[in-house]
């Protein structure tokens, strides 16, 4: 066939895509360098609508897989916290769906907007996002790391299986269009290609069960030694009067223990870049290191004022029960105090006494008489602690007062405390943060009512602190509890500490209402026991609310029946109002962002009619979260829509073909969004899974639905179909038509850039895969390393990407130019 295409395009006079152009023929008559500029701008300006819908939708995808449930363990014979989702699970599926959402509907909304055909932008989208997520977002974490740390990927299995499925997924897509049936995508091709989908969650599920084990997992050393802190350690930073150090040193050995999903991280990203919404450190906490510090301590009373009378006798007891102090402390004090008569002059023996501490191997046993002159109120006793070479449990002794008396008369007895427990804890071993109890049973008020919760740690006794929060279950903060968070503080030796949640004023008309107190974040090396519920990332104690039972009336029941939960309906209202008057506000109504800057007011600005638009969209509150699951992702699919027309005008006006316009322009907007959501993950993550750990399984879910899904339904639709006049005038010109106008009607998907352009991505994601592994082997992790490394991997990565533009840009154009010519 001979002569040039006679196609209207969508820029040219009766042309048109889905919605655009707004104004019809008397816009396609325009200056094409003025339509440029604009539809330029207006590319970016959906771009920012595209972020600001996101990730509404990943909130709700993160309500929806932070749903927990209590369940029995019947090895450890008790209750404990899971999630419902797994989290390999909810990362495959719901996640990957909210950060792949924009170009799997691209790609979708493309085929029915092309009467059923298919396009170039939405499966060259789904290859630039895939190029840029794997090359572009790797080099970014890489950098994100300071010099000299790592990170490396925890879940080896999981990202196994990930990556080498992200590989078969792109070379499975060139084999679809380009070998198998070369241009044609058959029913079982489509349909194949989209059942792929369930087998990699089933095989990731599998691997993170530890059913596919190619490589046993393990912590990285640069871990481990932020977790212990060893004899050696110890020595170099101790005094002899107590261990004192900076806090800078102390922060040598933090590490968080708490991993945000990666719809939390993309979450915060943009938060901070569209409402400066800046990560703020817990409030600094001071530690003033002595020597020891009682860890359970006792109000003394003051000493009585000059008006009133004394007491007839002299009281005399230790500042506290217990004293808890490293082992190589050296030297440790104990306060002995006075109160009462404090004219007289009173004495007291005192004698140190065994338990597992044994005296000369761990401790120089004292004893003597102590003697209060009138008006003294303090004695100290010192008792010398010795080190050894051996790792051993915690000890203790006691030391006893006895025979109290008085010189010149009057009389003195001892106090509650007349004997003082002193705890020797080994310094390899760190604190373990822990509750009592897993569930607390709370009968319901009439009025506010205040409930402790009592935090104990054991083994170590430096200094450290972990973050509370509380978090809904079936009841809801602000109706039936208080909204309490913060963090405790163990001092250097103090044992307990304890939070307070407050229950409101409410009627549990149903059954228990429950809701958790979530301890997380332990600071300076401790951990949680991982015995309670929430294992070793997490303490959670969860509070019910129990309903007295007059309170279950007919209405109640009814309620219950409908499945209607009223209070959540309310909160729900209330918030929805609120969505309204904080998208007017340039930081979002968070009082506590901060002034904003200059770029902040800017996007703001921009950005202020998509979020009173999208403010229609029910907040989570409503039905778990799936009301605004799928009405955000009815808006997105609104806003791809005008993506699609856009960017075909923006290809059209520059005559750039629709191929090379996805897999940069395109692909860049909607990426953009998870590059600062992985970067956050990058920097606050301990691990690279939350990074760039999710990028290969994001990149298989975009082929297996972005393309399968589409694929399936084109394939379907022509074989009911058949050839019809459309389809003939359609293909009429192509060089194949011959082999493809014979049988049922074919779904037609041009393989020839396509093809191409999946085996220039094929190539580099080898390198890319080969690379991070070389890093892994060189340096103990994927991420970070020394800067010169970074540098390096990082420039490497970039041209890769690169590379991988120019050529299939330069084939693309090469084949736009061929057919215009034909």
């Amino acid at each position: 066939m001979s002569g040039c295409t006679s196609q209207v395009k969508i820029c040219e006079p009766g042309g048109g895509g889905i919605i655009l152009p707004l104004l019809g023929e008397a816009e396609q008559e325009w200056r094409k360098g003025l339509r440029a500029v604009l539809y330029l701008l207006g590319l970016l300006w959906l771009f920012l609508a595209v972020a600001t819908v996101s990730d509404i939708f990943m909130s709700a995808i993160e309500e929806i897989t932070s749903k927990k449930k209590r369940v029995w363990n019947s090895t450890s014979e008790r209750y404990f916290t899971v999630k419902v989702w797994n989290d390999t699970v909810a990362n495959l599926t719901l996640m990957a769906l909210g950060s792949s959402a924009p170009e799997i509907l691209l790609s979708v909304i493309e085929l029915l907007g092309n009467g059923f055909f298919s396009g170039d932008l939405g499966p060259s989208t789904i290859v630039g996002s895939a190029a840029f997520n794997l090359f572009c977002i790797s080099a970014v974490c890489v950098m994100a790391i300071p010099d000299n740390e790592i990170r490396k990927i925890k879940d080896v299995n999981v990202y196994i299986v990930t990556a080498v499925i992200s590989l078969l997924a792109y070379l499975w897509l060139y084999v679809v269009v380009s070998v198998i049936s070369e241009d044609i995508v058959e029913i079982f091709e489509g349909i194949l290609t989209f059942f792929f989908f369930p087998l990699l969650v089933g095989l990731a599920f599998a691997a993170d069960k530890g059913y596919l084990a190619f490589i046993r997992s393990e912590v990285s050393p640069q871990h481990k030694a932020k977790f212990v802190l060893t004899d050696e350690d110890v020595a170099r930073l101790g005094k002899d009067n107590g261990w004192q150090i900076s806090d800078e040193e102390l922060n040598q050995y933090l590490t968080s223990s708490q991993r945000m999903s990666k719809a939390a991280y993309r979450k915060r990203a943009l938060g901070r870049l569209l409402h400066g919404k800046h990560e703020v450190p817990a409030a600094g906490h001071r530690n003033n290191f002595s020597a020891v510090v009682p860890s359970e301590g006792v109000q003394l009373p003051a000493p009585p004022g000059p008006v009133a009378p004394p007491p007839p006798q002299s009281l005399i007891l230790f500042g506290s029960e217990n004293f808890v102090v490293l082992e190589s402390v050296g030297l440790i004090r104990l306060p002995i105090c006075r109160t009462g008569n404090l004219s007289l002059t009173v004495m007291v023996d005192y004698e140190c006494r065994e338990g597992l501490a044994k005296a000369k191997d761990d401790y120089e046993a004292v004893q003597g008489t102590l003697v209060f002159l009138p008006d003294e109120v303090e004695k100290i006793i010192e008792v010398k602690i010795m080190q050894d070479e051996m790792p051993e449990d915690n000890e203790d002794f006691y030391v006893d007062l006895s025979n109290p008396r008085c010189k010149d008369g009057g009389f003195a007895s001892l106090g509650p405390i007349a004997t003082a427990r002193v705890i020797i804890v080994d310094t390899d071993i760190p604190s373990v943060i822990y509750t009592d109890e897993d569930c607390i049973n709370v009968p319901e008020a009439s009025g506010e009512k205040q409930v402790p919760i009592t935090v104990r740690r054991k083994d170590g006794c430096g200094a450290c602190s972990c973050k509370f929060t509380t978090e809904d279950g079936s009841a809801i903060e602000g109706r039936d509890y208080a909204k309490a968070e913060g963090e405790i503080f163990f001092e250097q030796q103090q044992l307990t500490a304890e939070l307070v949640v407050t229950i409101l004023a409410t009627c549990a008309y149903d059954d228990n209402q429950e809701f958790r107190v979530i301890l997380s974040e332990p600071t300076h090396g401790a951990t949680f026991d991982a015995n309670t519920d929430g294992g070793a990332e997490s303490c959670i104690v969860t509070v019910m609310i129990v309903p007295n039972q007059v309170s279950k009336d007919i209405a109640s029941r009814t309620m219950r029946a409908l499945g209607v939960n009223w209070q959540k309906t309310q909160r729900g209202n209330e918030n929805w109002k609120e969505q309204f008057s904080n998208a007017l506000l340039v930081n979002g109504g968070d009082d506590e962002a901060g002034p904003a800057s200059g770029i902040q007011w800017c996007l703001h600005i921009l950005t202020l009619p998509w979020k009173l638009f999208f403010a229609i969209i029910p907040p989570v509150d409503y039905c778990g979260g799936w009301l605004c699951f799928f009405i955000s992702l009815v808006f997105i699919g609104m806003v791809t829509a005008l993506v699609s027309d856009l960017a075909g005008l923006v290809g059209c006006v520059l005559d750039m073909p629709d191929f090379v316009t996805a897999i940069t322009l395109v692909a860049l907007g909607t990426s953009l969004p998870d590059t600062f959501a992985s970067k956050a993950a990058a920097e606050q993550d301990p691990f690279a899974d939350a990074s760039i750990g999710n990028v290969t399984g994001s990149n298989s879910v975009n082929v297996f639905l972005g393309l399968g899904l589409p694929w399936a339904i084109g394939s379907i639709y022509w074989a009911v179909m058949g050839r019809t006049e459309e389809w003939q005038a359609k293909y009429a010109g192509q060089a194949k038509f011959e082999s493809w106008d014979v049988g049922d009607g074919k779904f037609i998907v041009i393989g020839g850039d396509l093809g191409y352009s999946v085996v220039i991505f094929s190539s580099g994601a080898f390198i890319t895969v080969f690379l991070l592994f070389l890093r892994r082997k060189a340096f103990g992790g994927e991420l970070g390393g020394p800067r010169i490394f970074k540098q390096v991997t990082a420039v490497a990565l970039v041209m890769v990407w690169v590379v991988y533009v120019a050529l299939s840009s330069a084939k693309s154009l090469e084949s736009a130019s061929a057919a215009n010519c034909r």
